[in-house]
């Protein structure tokens, strides 16, 4: 795919520190690889809307159990899931209020996530996706995005029934592979690539828009590995080399920035 303009990002603000980046995450990994009668736990989230915490205990190399409980331990259910992977890593992720996506992921054997919702004291296996094809974000109220990293494909999907809505390949996965994708806001994602460049594409469509340069990390010894996201700000990790020594680097671009840089290529197409 051959790209003549791209979305150039120029008013960033450079910082040394990763102060303003929140590591917090639902998932406490303080409370991690402990033997219980239930298992080894090997993972735990939080429910960010309401007062459910969700736990994972090994059971064995192909078996993992998921416990769920409300905030004062009145309510608690369990179900075990087969993984097939055999010791697979456990990555929660938020869904809906009594719903949580269960992610197994193996690196290149593959992965396998699972819907499980908590209803009437009960949990229950609500959906179980095809393999290999991860849940990323919630694009809003009536749709997800999944990702098949292996083939490259992007799925939009009801949230209601799981069913697909639309699907995209885009041109540059011919010669390059998936890093990943984030949600700027419920009109735009972005995805890297393995190659580390950086792309803008519509949620709501699933249509590529452009490239995305961030002037201050252009160069030969230059390269962004990663996004972290604030409310209000996107912070792109870079990398660099300083007579031989590896430096690291934060920029920082506003939101409204960003998506007005988007609009105005919009208009120009």
């Amino acid at each position: 795919m051959e790209v003549e303009q791209v979305i150039q990002l120029s008013r960033l603000k450079k910082v040394n520190e990763n102060g303003l980046i929140d590591y917090h995450h639902s998932s406490d990994k303080r409370f991690e690889n402990i033997n219980t009668k239930e298992g080894k736990l090997i993972g735990c989230y939080q429910s960010q809307n309401n007062n459910l915490t969700w736990f994972a205990y090994r059971k064995s190399s192909h078996e993992i159990r998921i416990e769920v409980r409300d905030e004062k331990n009145l309510q608690s259910s369990y179900l075990n899931l087969e993984d097939s992977f055999l010791d697979s890593e456990v990555i929660f992720k938020s869904f809906s209020d009594n719903k949580i996506i269960v992610s197994l992921t193996a690196g290149q054997d593959g992965s396998q996530d699972f819907c499980l919702e908590f209803l009437n004291h009960e949990l229950s296996v609500r959906h179980k996706f095809p393999r290999n094809l991860s849940y990323v974000f919630t694009i809003d109220e009536d749709s997800s995005l999944l990702v098949n990293f292996y083939t490259t494909e992007f799925y939009k999907i009801s949230n209601h029934d799981f069913q697909i809505k639309s699907s995209q390949r885009f041109p540059v996965f011919e010669q390059d592979g998936l890093s990943n994708v984030w949600k700027i806001n419920n009109s735009y994602g972005v995805f890297s690539t393995t190659e580390e460049r950086w792309f803008v594409f519509h949620l709501k469509t699933l249509d590529f828009i452009d490239e995305m340069v961030l002037d201050k990390c252009q160069g030969e010894y230059f390269w962004v590995d990663t996004l972290f996201q604030t409310s209000n700000q996107l912070i792109f990790r870079c990398y660099h080399y300083n007579e031989g020594t590896k430096e690291v680097e934060y920029i920082i671009v506003e939101n409204n920035c960003l998506e007005s840089m988007i609009k105005n290529k919009l208009r120009k197409v």
